[in-house]
């Protein structure tokens, strides 16, 4: 100590010396202090005063905005942050303080250039703060982490306001109302001109379509008929097929008829034949017999008329000059004369029952009925029952 009690410059400067070293472990206590609680998270909020943010279609009028918000933090690396802030002695209000600032100057800028970043209209921005907060936190949370070492949890816009009786936001106001009622007015148009293109598409679309189902409709009415044609084609060849069994059995039973009718006629002939020979016989011995009384004077019986021996057919002696058309097997045959009337009788085509016509007759008639031709088939055997008669025509 020194004269008179007073202290030397050595015990002055120590004094000095250990109240800064106190008053540094006071500083590095309150930092520690700060630092832990950062670490458990802390809340921030911040209020940035009314700035112009101007529309990029008027940019000479600029329109107060004042934003609201807050931000919520921690410090999860102790080592990061001290290497970030390393040369500051930060107290929690100097901390938040510095903080706020650098918020205020990042959030600033976004929303200045929202109106362009994101085409939102200034007059519209208080209703798009959705659209605000996430262009904040896209763009401000990773600057403010890298520049503090901090992690933020939050970062939220709470509200956006505009003061709607500053000169920027009338003048601009009264400006976009035309903009916006043009806008809508070309949007109208462009609906309207959408909705009648889509219509004519839709129109056009119908034609073709219609067109279409008329072609199918055609090609299949095309089909139907060829196919009707087809089924006419096939239903009149099996007419056809149908009349040809049937004129082939006709003409079978015909043949079967004809052949019969010749049988019969033989067998008549063969009998005329025997009885003629018996008759012969009979009348040489009635001639070689003696006649008595009258008869014996008068040398013999006269001969019948017409009879010289065998017994004549009636009209024999006589051939009549005819000329006869006839149906046979469904085709018309002739003029024939008697003696071909009597080859085709001996040959079994003509019958009692084949239709035949000449000059002079109204129609075709059965050869049985006509009364010229009767002794064609006197000796013949009639047709077999159940046989049908030669139609003319067939």
């Amino acid at each position: 100590m020194g004269f008179f009690g007073f202290k030397s410059s050595r015990e002055v400067e120590e004094e000095k010396r250990q109240a800064a070293e106190e008053a540094a472990r006071k500083v590095e206590q309150t930092n520690l202090t700060n630092l832990n609680n950062l670490s458990k998270g802390s809340q921030l909020n911040f209020a940035i005063p009314y700035f112009d943010v101007f529309d990029p279609r008027l940019q000479d009028y600029g329109v107060p905005v004042a934003v609201h918000g807050a931000i919520v933090y921690a410090i999860e690396d102790m080592d990061l942050f001290h290497s970030v802030n390393r040369n500051e002695a930060y107290s929690d209000e100097t901390f938040k303080n510095k903080l706020r600032g650098q918020l205020t100057k990042f959030i600033k800028s976004v929303v200045v250039n929202a109106p362009i970043d994101a085409q939102i209209p200034v007059v519209q921005i208080e209703r798009k703060i959705m659209e605000i907060s996430e262009l904040v936190q896209q763009r401000v949370m990773p600057q403010v982490e890298k520049l503090f070492g901090i992690t933020i949890r939050s970062l939220d816009i709470t509200s956006i306001n505009i003061d709607k009786e500053s000169r920027g936001y009338r003048e601009l106001r009264a400006l976009t109302a035309d903009l916006e009622k043009d806008c809508m007015m070309a949007q109208h148009n462009a609906q309207i001109s959408n909705f009648n293109l889509n219509n004519d598409l839709q129109q056009d679309m119908l034609r073709k379509q219609s067109s279409l189902n008329l072609d199918a409709m055609g090609r299949k009415q095309e089909l139907d008929l060829g196919g009707q044609e087809e089924l006419q084609r096939m239903n009149l060849e099996n007419q056809r097929e149908t009349m040809r069994i049937q004129r082939e059995e006709m003409q079978r039973a015909s043949r079967l008829q004809t052949e019969q009718t010749f049988m019969g006629a033989h067998q008549a002939n063969l009998n005329a034949g025997v009885l003629n020979n018996a008759m012969d016989n009979g009348i040489n011995a009635f001639r070689q017999q003696p006649m008595g009384g009258g008869m014996g004077q008068m040398g013999g019986v006269p001969q019948m008329p017409g009879m010289g021996g065998a017994p004549q057919m009636p009209g024999k002696g006589s051939v009549p000059q005819v000329q006869y058309f006839i149906g046979i097997n469904g085709q018309q045959y002739g003029p024939c004369d008697w003696q071909k009337l009597q080859q085709l009788v001996q040959q079994g085509q003509l019958t009692q029952q084949s239709y035949v016509w000449k000059n002079g007759m109204a129609q075709w008639e059965f050869a049985g009925n006509v009364a010229e031709l009767a002794p064609l088939f006197q000796g013949t055997a009639p047709q077999m029952p159940g046989m049908p008669p030669q139609m003319p025509g067939m």
